[in-house]
This record gives C-alpha cells, structure tokens and sequence, in this order.
C-alpha cells in the first residue's frame, strides 16, 4: 500500500514538474506553431499565456533577474515604441489585431532567457526547431511529389501550415538551418544529429524546388558564418556545397531558379514597394501610419511616383514592402526602426561574445543562434515581414537564447574572476 501511494506521488511530482517545466512550455508552443487549428481563439497562446503565469509564480525564485539586462531595456522600448504607433495608427483595429502574434513572442523570450535552467534546455529546443522543419519539409516535398504539374505557390497552399502563405517562406528553414547545424557538431554520430542532418538536407531540397532566390541566399550565408566562427575553410567549402546541391536540384528542373537571377535581376516588383514605403515614412517620419498599413497606403503613393519604364511595377495588391527595415519604418517610424535596430544589433554583439566561452557546447549553440539572427537581419532586406507570425516568433526566440547563455557566460566570467 505504502509502495503503491509512493509511486502515485511520484507520478504526480513528475507530472507538475513537467507541466510547469519552461523548456516543456516554450517547445510545445513552437511544435503546435507550425499546425492548422481551425478554432476561435488561439489555443496555444492561452495555454503558453496561462503556463507562463504559473512558472512565472512558481519558479520565482529561480529567475536570473534579466532585468539588470539591457535587453530589457531594449524590449521595453520595442513595446512601447509599438504601443504609442498603435494608438496613432491610421488603422487602429488592424494594428491592433495583427500585432498579436508579437505576445506570444515576448512571452517565449523571457521563458527562455529568465527561466530555462542550462544549455540542455537550449539543445531541447533547437531540436523542437529541428523537428518542425522536418515536418514542414516532408509536406511541402510531398506536395510537390503529388502536385507535379503545380507551381510553388500552389505547392505553399497545399500544405494548409500557418507558417507557409506565400512560396518565399521556406526561408523560415533557412533561417533556423544553423540550429541543425549545431546539433550535427556537436554530437555528429548520434541518433540526434541523424535527424538534424535529415532536417537540414531536406530543407536545402526544398529551396530548391521552390526556386527561392531569398532562401537560398540565406541558406548560404546562414551555413557559411556558422562554420566561419568554427573554421574559415570549412564555413566557405559548406557555403559552396550548400550553392552546389541547390543548383543541381534546379538543373534538374530546367534552370528556373537561374532564370529568376538573370531576368528578374530588378527584385520581381520590389523597387516600386520600397520607394512607396519610404514615401510613406517621409510623410510621417516619427511614429509612423499604424502597423500594419502599408497594405493600406501603399497604392496611393505609388500612383504618385514616376518610376523608369523599366522597373516592372506589380499589379497585384501586394500586403508588405518586402523590406523588414523599411516596412518598420513606414510604419513605426524612426522611433520603431531605431528600437528593432537596438534589438538586433545587441543581440548580434552578445553572440560575437560567444568565441570566448570556453564551455564548447555553450559556445557552438551560440553560434548556431548567431548565425540564424545573421540569416534574419539578411532575409529582412529583401523579404521578411511582421504580418508573418513566424517572423516574428524567431525573432524573440533567437534573442531569447542569446540572453540565456550571455548569462551563462557572464556567470562564468565572475566566478572564473
């Protein structure tokens, strides 16, 4: 009796450990980002809302007071700088609605820099990055494999993920390829890295069928400066391999990713987009119109522009500037760009701090991170935007792991003091 009683409370403990575990938390959040949930409401953001609170209560004691960080600082200026562009937003109820996505974001942030406990946390969670490109992967080759005759936009559709609306977002995959990269390094004849190297391959098909020249490029320089931190020679031979085998998948389909460089050279429609969202900044230079509206504005001032003949101007409504920086500051104006500016470049500085941990696990994982946020500020010139719910939640889940172990390392350098 006493035996059976004991190993229902250990059941039990066990059970709230896992419940009210951060890693657990942050992971199943970012599992379930990538599946169609045809309800309401969003029942993942109150399920990770209402964990975060009671960790939050739970495990006070265990945080490590990021608030003498200055990523908070950062944040908190990120935030109010939104808050204050919302309330003078020219669309108050689309600013409004579509920053949501920005909540869950802070929210894996801080359980991953205030409340994960080690590096093993961090390797949990790039795994969970691993698995849902894999399974992101599988989809689109397998609608490709039955849609023959389809393009990639058709191929994006089929898949029905929240994450996939337009062909251009495998650069999600490219992006997070560096956390593969990590995983492979460091334990490379382990069941662990089979499947982060199957993730990664699988992702490099998959930019290549879809003929993104975003993703590629991304895919490219996100390898390369990984391995660059490592080994010089090594980050350039990937770098070059990674060019190799995409543009073998795209000989074997006849050069239309080729074709895509050479005669779309003039950004496939994105220079008329850039000039209008950087009119619109011009016209409100501080806070900006509203997040959100440039798919609002944009045609107005792009009928008051006279561009060369020669720049193709799309015809289709086209719902972001394809520009991160520019879409900001359109929107947020220059109060908003400094702020994600300040984002960005902190944590890019903290991972370059990373050479020096002498923990080698520590530092290749912070490698992995530096060069996915390397990848991000990239695909930001040519691509990214906050109406993407990814984007936006690997963002603050980057920056999340670059505070998490600058932590570590500022904990090391004081007691090695």
């Amino acid at each position: 009796m006493y035996s059976i009683q004991w190993q229902a409370n250990l059941f039990n403990h066990r059970l709230k450990n896992l419940i009210t575990s951060p890693v657990v938390c942050a992971c199943l959040y970012v599992a379930f980002c990538g599946i169609s949930l045809n309800f309401r409401i969003d029942i993942p953001l109150l399920i990770l809302a209402a964990c975060s609170i009671f960790i939050a209560c739970s495990h006070g004691s265990s945080r490590k007071k990021l608030s003498t960080s200055q990523f908070l600082i950062y944040i908190c200026f990120y935030l109010l700088v939104m808050c204050i562009s919302i309330l003078f937003s020219e669309d108050v109820g689309r600013s409004v609605l579509l920053s949501a996505p920005l909540l869950p974001a802070i929210l894996l942030f801080f359980l991953i820099a205030e409340y994960f406990s080690d590096h093993k946390d961090i390797r949990l969670l790039y795994l969970t990055f691993v698995l849902v490109s894999l399974g992101l992967s599988a989809m689109l080759l397998g609608a490709v494999w039955i849609n023959k005759l389809s393009d990639p936009f058709a191929w994006v559709l089929s898949v029905g993920s929240p994450m996939l609306v337009v062909k251009n977002d495998v650069t999600f995959l490219a992006i997070i390829a560096p956390l593969s990269l990590a995983l492979i390094y460091l334990k490379p004849r382990s069941i662990l890295s089979l499947i982060a190297l199957t993730s990664l391959l699988s992702s490099i098909v998959v930019i290549g069928f879809f003929q993104s020249r975003i993703a590629l490029l991304t895919m490219i320089i996100a390898v390369t400066f990984f391995f660059l931190f490592i080994k010089p020679r090594i980050g350039l031979a990937c770098g070059l391999l990674t060019s190799i085998v995409v543009l073998i998948i795209d000989c074997f389909m006849g050069f239309p990713l080729i074709e895509r460089f050479i005669h779309h050279w003039d950004g496939s429609g994105r220079i008329p987009l850039w000039v209008s969202a950087w009119k619109m900044f011009l016209d409100a230079p501080l806070m900006g119109h509203g997040p959100h509206t440039f798919v609002e504005l944009y045609e107005s001032y792009l009928q008051n522009i006279n561009l060369p003949s020669w720049i193709f101007v799309d015809s289709r409504t086209i719902p972001w500037p394809h520009n991160l920086y520019l879409e900001v500051l359109a929107e947020q104006g220059i109060f908003g760009f400094v702020a994600l500016l300040f984002l960005l470049i902190s944590g890019l500085f903290a991972a370059l701090k990373f050479r020096r941990i002498a923990f080698v696990e520590v530092r290749i994982l912070g490698y992995g991170a530096f060069a996915s946020l390397l990848g991000f500020c990239f695909a930001s010139l040519f691509e990214l935007t906050f109406l993407r719910q990814w984007v936006t939640l690997v963002l603050f889940t980057i920056l999340g792991v670059i505070a998490h172990l600058s932590f570590k390392y500022q904990k090391r350098e004081v007691s090695h003091g």
